[in-house]
């Protein structure tokens, strides 16, 4: 039972993320074609949950390969990273999203 959990978190996460990447591509994509930059650059603080060095590892590679999103610092605690995003208008929504893969990936690890 366990081994169909894990295979149903791994596929969930997959789509999940192939979602959200082929969604922030699709919106650069539409901001460079357009006359009017959307940009809103911004550094973001973002707190970690993940224990294991293997979940900070996925997570900041995966917010790295987003378009519009780098992991820039972690702190020495390994509870705060630091990213630059370039749509930063509403930084709860920002914060949540990050936070989103941050759980999908607790429960891959877990």
């Amino acid at each position: 039972m366990i081994v169909i959990k894990k295979i149903y978190y791994i596929i969930e996460f997959i789509v999940f993320y192939i979602f959200k990447l082929v969604q922030s591509n699709l919106f650069i994509a539409y901001d460079i074609l357009t006359p009017k930059l959307h940009t809103v650059p911004d550094i973001v603080k973002v707190p970690i949950i993940l224990k294991s060095d293997l979940g900070l590892l996925l997570f900041s590679n995966l917010v790295s390969m987003t378009p519009g999103s780098l992991s820039i610092d972690m702190n020495k605690e390994k509870t705060i990273l630091e990213v630059h995003v370039l749509y930063n208008k509403d930084k709860e929504k920002v914060l949540k999203e990050i936070g989103s893969i941050q759980s999908k990936i607790n429960y891959l690890i877990t």
